[in-house]
């Protein structure tokens, strides 16, 4: 839970940052009407990915019936449309910072029902020019950027929201899981970063949700609604009652408004393939095309560790048997976090050591699902302060239990810098020290499922923190 200034942190610190500068330069250019084509292609031009990737858009069937080479970026300005322009840059940049990491299923499905709403909200203003058309896909579009970031970013927070939200959420149960595992909701998460980024125009009114919207907003509104409830099928009540609503608002019948949703969700993936991203095409409903229902990473059930008394005890025979022989140091401690983990059953455990410079301590092995980054990202700071956490930790020589009521004494000097890492507000610590030197601290947690921890774990805990420390004044004493 980092709360709207940490996660706003967290997505300027992402490569996406760049889309500000660029939507500031093709809103400059493409509002200006004695701006060229040549001033337009220098913007892009600046970017080699995004050169690359235009050109090759601008030689697609869509947009280049003829078959015509394109070589220049001018002329893919020119085969694209001045006007069309600023929407497959940004479509184009936003699929480059959100699926730069390997996405899981349920960001590539928001994707997906991103752009098909875009899509769909478009098509629902035909009567309008192709400038306010093309503000309405990209106002789509930016209003759900910050939620794309967020679920990119591969925080631990993310995945624990995630077991509350899929792509069939509405932004109000999505909203509601946002406050409760980020800290902030979505919403407010994407007007600041929209302010932050000085981006003006219809997008603050999406984002303001307006109970008599004008019709723009409307169209934006109904868009990204059909697209949601198109992942339920063609011939669901979830999206008969939004085929009414579309009747309505274009004045023909439910019938057709059926009929004309489905044709655009054709044109959205094909178009969407176009940019050179078949994966997402398969999560986007088509005339001949229907999406399993839930992303495969929201199907599958989290499978809860249980305590496991057995495989405890025998673990701490390993240990004992580890220490009387051939010691190693390095697996004696792996042995110590298998049995925290598959015999306590507690999720995510990780030896965090000293580095060279004894400044900050550094994760040195992990276990447990969604530790795959503490390597990276598991770094804390000693303060050698007498309001320091990791100070008064060591001078306590004990394990503690953040969250419980027994350990307030050093707990009240804990800063958001754990919480930041891991998410987690309950968990166990262990300062771990040899003939006076101090070595590292074990980190247990509960960070999958969020169950809370007690007092059976905590005992379970304290043994193998026992054994740790018995292994290091073995080593010490050799």
């Amino acid at each position: 839970m980092k709360g709207l200034n940490g996660w706003m942190r967290v997505l300027e610190s992402s490569q996406a940052a760049v889309l500000s500068t660029l939507l500031t330069e093709l809103d400059r250019i493409t509002t200006d009407d004695d701006s060229s084509g040549m001033q337009l292609a220098a913007v892009i031009l600046k970017d080699s990915s995004l050169t690359s990737n235009i050109i090759r858009v601008s030689n697609s069937v869509f947009y280049n019936p003829s078959g015509v080479p394109v070589t220049t970026v001018s002329r893919a300005v020119i085969n694209i449309g001045f006007k069309n322009i600023r929407s497959v840059c940004l479509s184009l940049k936003v699929l480059e910072a959100v699926l730069k990491d390997r996405p899981s299923p349920i960001l590539v499905s928001m994707l997906a029902k991103t752009l098909h709403g875009a899509t769909q909200a478009k098509a629902l203003c035909k009567d309008l020019s192709n400038t306010s058309q093309e503000e309405v896909f990209i106002a789509s579009l930016l209003s759900h950027l910050a939620e794309l970031l967020v679920q990119g970013s591969l925080e631990d927070e993310v995945k624990l929201m995630n077991r509350d939200v899929n792509s069939e959420s509405t932004d109000e149960q999505k909203n509601r899981s946002a406050e409760k595992h980020l800290g902030v909701s979505l919403t407010r998460l994407s007007k600041t970063l929209m302010k932050q980024w000085r981006i003006e125009g219809l997008v603050h009114k999406v984002l303001s949700k307006p109970e008599e919207p004008e019709r723009v907003v409307e169209a934006i509104i109904l868009g990204d609604e059909i697209s949601r409830a198109a992942l339920f099928g063609w011939d669901s009540l979830e999206f008969q009652d939004v085929m009414k609503r579309v009747a309505d608002f274009k004045d023909i019948s439910v019938k057709e408004a059926h009929e004309h949703s489905i044709g655009v969700a054709d044109e959205a993936a094909k178009s969407i393939k176009e940019y050179g991203n078949g994966t997402l095409t398969k999560y986007i409903p088509s005339s001949t095309h229907k999406v399993a229902r839930n992303s495969e990473e929201n199907e599958k059930e989290i499978k809860v560790l249980e305590p496991d008394s057995e495989a405890q005890l025998k673990i701490l025979q390993e240990i004992t048997e580890l220490m009387m022989g051939k010691f190693n140091l390095n697996t004696v401690f792996k042995t110590i976090l298998k049995g925290i983990h598959h015999g306590v059953g507690i999720e995510r455990v990780t030896l965090v050591i000293f580095d060279k410079s004894h400044q900050k301590l550094v994760a040195k092995y992990v276990v447990g699902k969604g530790t795959e980054k503490w390597r990276e990202r598991f770094v804390l700071r000693y303060e050698r302060s007498l309001s320091g956490f990791l100070y008064n930790l060591f001078e306590s020589d004990q394990a503690v239990w953040v969250g419980g009521s027994e350990h307030k004494k050093i707990t009240q000097f804990l800063t958001s810098e754990y919480q930041g890492i891991t998410g987690q507000k309950d968990f166990f610590i262990a300062p771990l020290s040899a003939q006076g030197k101090r070595v590292g601290v074990i980190y247990a947690d509960m960070g999958i499922s969020s169950r809370p921890l007690d007092k059976s774990y905590f005992v379970g805990y304290s043994q193998f923190i026992q054994q740790a420390k018995l292994a290091l004044n073995i080593l010490a004493n050799k």
